[in-house]
């Protein structure tokens, strides 16, 4: 979090704070929906040509605001993102790129496919959070908005239990949480394989870069036949990487088989529950069409965890890879001859030089048959 608490922790305020109330906008088009969906249904029902005009020019008006925010919102969501991604990418590259730092990881093997992590777990970190984050509030607020306007709807239902006469007020917002409820626990125990897979899945991933990247700048000063040498660990790499990604999609199978006839249910669900007022006469069509879509709005809202699992795995991951290599570059010791950064990477150089050496001075097969038996001239 030092992006908000360092030097440019203003700027970053002022772009979180402007997504915020962008997203406070965003939420509140449902709610201008729900409300104009009433009115609609209602002037259906009552065949009243000059309130559907009216509520015509409305959607119009809801349409257009919508345009509006939607395109504020993703301007301000992508600039905090690349932002946060510019300062933490900054802040691992001071740790790393110092004092042959970054020479002493790749020698020494301290940690795995360190370019991986800042390239690719640092983007999905950062990336994922902000979008988990606005999705979070974004619920939020359509769980709020939508649980007081199905409270006013649902009324009170009288109830004999054991003799004992109850009365429920706002049985559909109980109906909603229940049936969210049930859809949350049921898709968080098909989920828990997930954040290990997606783990191992970005472990293989960023192997398999950096085994290719390894044989690419190698390939200028070591002789061909160690480079097609290296062509077996390459394939395993990728077999270990197809194993990882069908570990992945086998535990996501399993909870995308739940959630999308989960998803399917709960559009049917609130008008069979409140059908039976409509054909008593007590509710209007629009009523009904009303309290369909806030339940449906409710139920949505409080399934975020169900239809985030994946991406809460993902981000959780990455976070983790990104914080073993900031954690392993603060604990790591600097150069036990207190040798300057200069000095290491004359090492290196001359590590290459010798290697290029060596390679000159190897004699290539075909070259040294063609001196044991020259060419003669017939």
């Amino acid at each position: 979090m030092a992006f908000w608490t360092g030097q440019r922790r203003i700027f970053a305020w002022s772009l979180t704070l402007a997504l915020v109330v962008l997203t406070i906008a965003q939420a509140a088009v449902p709610v201008a929906l729900n409300l104009w969906s009433q009115r609609l249904f209602d002037a259906l029902e009552q065949r009243d040509f000059t309130n559907l005009l009216h509520e015509t020019g409305v959607a119009v008006m809801i349409i257009l605001a919508n345009m509006l925010v939607m395109t504020a919102h993703l301007r301000a969501k992508r600039r905090l993102q690349v932002e946060w991604r510019g300062d933490l990418t900054g802040r691992i590259l001071d740790q790393w790129m110092i004092r042959g730092r970054d020479y002493r990881v790749q020698r020494q093997g301290g940690l795995d496919n360190p370019d991986g992590r800042i390239a690719e777990d640092v983007r999905v970190a950062t990336e994922t959070t902000v979008e988990l984050g606005h999705s979070l509030l974004y619920c939020v607020l359509l769980l709020l908005s939508f649980t007081q306007i199905l409270w006013g709807l649902s009324g009170t239902i009288a109830l004999e239990v054991g003799g004992w006469a109850l009365a429920l007020p706002g049985y559909l917002v109980w109906i909603a949480v229940c049936y969210a409820g049930v859809g949350a626990a049921v898709a968080a125990w098909l989920g828990q394989p997930l954040t290990r897979a997606a783990n191992l899945r970005h472990a293989k991933e960023a192997d398999f870069r950096f085994g290719l990247a390894s044989v690419r700048e190698s390939g200028s000063t070591i002789p061909l036949q160690a480079i097609d040498s290296a062509r077996p660990k390459v394939e395993r790499q990728f077999h270990e990487l197809i194993g990882a990604w069908t570990r992945q999609t086998r535990a996501l199978a399993h909870l995308i088989t739940f959630s999308s006839s989960w998803t399917v249910l709960s559009q049917a669900a609130p008008i069979l529950v409140a059908a039976p007022r409509f054909i008593a006469g007590t509710i209007t069509l629009g009523v009904l069409m009303q309290i369909a879509q806030a339940f449906q709005q409710m139920t949505q809202a409080l399934a975020w965890p169900i239809e985030n699992m994946q991406r809460l795995a993902e981000a959780r991951a990455s976070f983790t890879r990104v914080t073993q290599l900031h954690g392993w570059l603060v604990e790591s010791q600097p150069d036990p001859l207190g040798r300057p950064i200069v000095e290491v990477d004359r090492i290196e150089i001359v590590e290459r030089i010798e290697a290029e050496v060596t390679l000159i001075a190897t004699p290539i097969p075909a070259v040294a048959s063609l001196h044991q038996h020259p060419a003669r001239l017939h």
